[in-house]
């Protein structure tokens, strides 16, 4: 509203003062400053800036830090088109690391195109720790003293090239690798926001079921094209009977013998396997020749990628693919 005339210009001198004074609280507000309710609350909910790997390693993060909208989690491969494998990421996905409270990630070499350029004040919370198997959790500050984890490259560091000694990476079928990660993900956030809890209960609970319906799974026997399934199998009742061979050469990303694809094809026709479970996001020629053998024979296939299909998530997948092993084993 304009001033009356007649307003001394003391009074506009006043008035003006005011309100300098009163846009100086609003910028403190709105730059987290001290001041009113705003800045209190930008105070007591930071925002977070969370970068993952793949789609998997995202959806856990974002069912961690469910319900506040003040964590933003940001991921880098969320399509099927992609061998994460292989993946080389472009400068457009290096330059989302900037600026990174957390980046989240598989570890065991899987993902380390991503966790290898991380930022320096970045912590990195990996699912795989070193020889992998005991759902050990990385996480760490690069660099720093004494850091939790390790540095990438370092002698006995916690994390190591894919295939090493045949490791297998696929760590998002190991329930507890995964419960440790999601547990440790939200302890880290809960020191950045109280509000946040301190356990991943959520995560925890779908897990917990998860596990109980691989438990739960008949005596069968399958073949698989590769490993990516094999900590699942583990806590079930299902046998892999794939040639030693052939696992082998595959976990070495290397391709099979010709004596071990034909052993792997004679057990498909010879029907000693119930299923035949492949991954298609990253199919060999070994690999596709188990396929078609199944398919001649009538065997059932189970398909599992190596990220969800496009607008599912992390725990749709997983119910599907032990829907499909339940419905294959029966």
């Amino acid at each position: 509203m304009t001033l009356p005339r007649k307003i001394a210009a003391v009074a506009s001198a006043t008035i003006l003062a005011l309100g300098v004074a009163a846009c100086s609280d609003n910028n403190d507000n709105n730059n987290g400053g001290s001041g009113g309710g705003s800045s209190q609350s930008a105070k007591d909910h930071p925002k977070i800036k969370v970068v993952a790997s793949t789609a998997i390693w995202g959806d856990i993060a974002k069912e961690v830090a469910k319900g506040h909208d003040n964590v933003e989690v940001e991921t880098i491969l969320d399509n099927t088109k992609e061998d994460p494998h292989e993946y080389e990421p472009t400068a457009q996905d290096l330059a989302k690391l900037q600026g990174a409270d957390f980046v989240v990630a598989n570890g065991a070499g899987y993902d380390s195109w991503l966790t290898d350029h991380a930022d320096a004040k970045s912590h990195v919370i990996t699912a795989a720790g070193d020889g992998h198997g005991g759902g050990q959790t990385g996480g760490h500050d690069h660099g720093a003293p004494g850091a939790e984890g390790h540095d990438h490259g370092a002698a006995g560091a916690e994390g190591h090239d894919h295939g090493a000694a045949g490791e297998n990476p696929h760590v998002w079928f190991d329930m507890a690798a995964v419960e440790h990660l999601a547990d440790h993900f939200a302890e880290h956030l809960h020191e950045k926001d109280s509000s946040i809890p301190a356990t991943a209960d959520s995560v925890k609970e779908k897990l917990g079921k998860f596990s109980e319906r691989l438990k739960a799974l008949p005596e069968r026997n399958v073949i698989t094209t590769e490993s990516i399934v094999e900590d699942a199998l583990r806590v079930s009742k299902l046998t892999d009977i794939t040639p030693e061979g052939f696992k082998k050469a595959v976990a070495q990303e290397s391709e099979p013998s010709a004596a071990d694809v034909a052993e792997a094809v004679r057990i498909v026709r010879s029907g000693l396997a119930d299923a035949l479970i492949t991954n298609q996001q990253a199919q060999t020629p070994a690999a596709q020749q188990l396929v078609d053998a199944a398919k001649s024979k009538g065997m059932k296939l189970v398909n599992v990628n190596e990220t969800p299909d496009q607008g599912s998530d992390y725990f749709a997948y997983m119910d599907k693919f032990i829907s499909e092993l339940e419905n294959a084993t029966k």
